[in-house]
């Protein structure tokens, strides 16, 4: 599969993405997307040779870039919208390991480029048909102090004590420092720049946190949070040293929110019902959409939302920008829960929950959305409630079943929610006998 995927440009530094390749894909967005730009990277070892040389291409086209050197992907969204520049462009590979690196581009709103836009440029990079003029680049100091200014005067905490895993990624950039200017007692994990990520996966799942976990109980901590690779999504637990449901996360920013604000609610068709069991309390509606945070931001504006939410961790909240970003959320809820007067655990535990589990199944990137059709076809004709938004969705009165072709990585994943364990059981045998039927291998998720 090209690296021009559905989200971001993405690949194997040496291999598929060089700095040739960089400096093409500068010249190819510089033409059809003519502007100012401002632009970013993670730590990856080979991140600055990678933003040189899509620099060094972007100004052939008369395209002017604004330097927000190392940074998490949040703040160099945030210096794009207050400088009013047209696009943001991230070189990262987000949660993908050491080796892999690529691209995010970002429009003025903050939201992502989406698969037609990577596609164009994909095409113009190999076809060479590039605008030509000089541009220039200048740097953009402060831009951190700046953004924990704008947090500050948005979100006071009260008293509250917090466990911060960084995963060695570029959130331990800026948020110690926001936390210490609006007095918040924190302490951390892994918050030093690590290209190889040698102490955690840089993608935050629960069997990844077990160190956060463990330092949330032994320091007695009211929260824990956990950043991934590239500072742009969050996952929090609880003062029991509990993974909390990215669902249930969610309920307590839209309880927070409607004290203030009314409006729908957005979620990816992955999200638990239990969003909507919390957001009919208000009488309010939600809008189902596509797996991936280029819908969630453009659907959640579309909609005029108070809250948007993705089963990963992506989250927008309207109030702040438009823009999903991690940093001003994770502040956001540490306040939330400075605020309860009582345990987060007691409030988790009075929460709704679901059983849950995903499995990721290897299928090649140039036929793994053929498969998906093919199973599409056989459920269609098998169930009575389908849905075909993003992939195949299989609704039963106390279950569903999600199968899709990741946008990402060369895989089908296959997501299943049930109200009791028992039936979800049932429904993982159903379910695999359905895939198995096209001759994939079904990998079990992690203990």
């Amino acid at each position: 599969m090209s690296i021009f995927r559905a989200y971001d440009i993405r690949g194997i530094y040496g291999k598929d993405l060089t700095k040739e390749v960089m400096s093409r894909i500068g010249q190819a967005v510089g033409t059809l997307f003519p502007g100012t730009f401002t632009i970013g990277r993670d730590f990856r070892e080979h991140g600055a040779q990678l933003e040189e040389a899509f620099v060094s291409g972007l100004k052939k086209t008369g395209a002017n870039a604004t330097l927000v050197g190392p940074s998490p992907a949040s703040l160099c969204v945030f210096a794009n919208w207050k400088r009013g520049n047209n696009v943001t462009a991230y070189v990262t590979a987000s949660h993908l390991p050491a080796e892999w690196n690529g691209i995010k581009f970002f429009d003025k709103e903050g939201v992502g480029f989406f698969e037609e836009d990577n596609k164009k440029l994909g095409e113009l990079s190999f076809s060479g048909d590039f605008k030509t003029g000089s541009g220039v680049s200048q740097e953009l100091k402060e831009m951190d102090k700046e953004y924990a200014g704008f947090i500050a005067e948005r979100i006071y905490p009260e008293k509250i004590r917090v466990v911060v895993d960084f995963g060695n990624g570029a959130a331990c950039l800026v948020v110690p420092k926001i936390l210490k200017r609006i007095g918040v007692e924190a302490s951390f994990l892994f918050d030093w720049p690590d290209p190889k990520f040698s102490n955690r996966d840089p993608e935050p799942k629960p069997e990844s946190l077990t160190a956060l976990c463990e330092r949330v109980v032994r320091e007695k901590a009211d929260l824990g949070v956990a950043f991934d690779g590239d500072g742009d999504r969050a996952i929090f637990v609880d003062d029991k040293g509990k993974v909390i449901m990215t669902e249930q996360s969610a309920i307590l920013f839209i309880r927070d929110i409607m004290k203030t604000q009314k409006g729908p609610v957005v979620a990816n068709i992955e999200c638990s019902d239990i969003i909507e069991e919390e957001v009919k309390r208000y009488g309010q509606e939600v809008f189902r959409i596509p797996v991936g945070h280029t819908f969630l931001v453009q659907q959640t504006k579309k909609h005029n939302a108070v809250f948007g939410v993705e089963k990963s961790g992506h989250i927008c909240v309207p109030k702040f920008f438009w823009f999903d970003d991690a940093i001003i959320n994770s502040i956001y809820i540490i306040e939330i829960v400075s605020k309860m007067g009582t345990k987060l655990s007691r409030v988790i535990s009075e929460l709704p929950t679901r059983f849950f589990k995903r499995f990721e199944i290897e299928c090649s990137d140039d036929v793994k959305f053929q498969v998906i059709s093919q199973i599409t076809e056989r459920a269609m004709q098998a169930y009575d409630h389908v849905t075909t938004m993003d992939g195949v969705k299989i609704t039963f009165p106390d279950s569903w079943a999600l199968i899709r072709a990741s946008n990402t990585s060369p895989m089908i994943r296959l997501s299943i929610e049930a109200k009791e364990q028992k039936r979800l059981d049932e429904l993982v045998d159903e379910m695999t006998k359905l895939i198995k039927l096209f001759n994939l291998n079904i990998k079990p998720p992690k203990p």
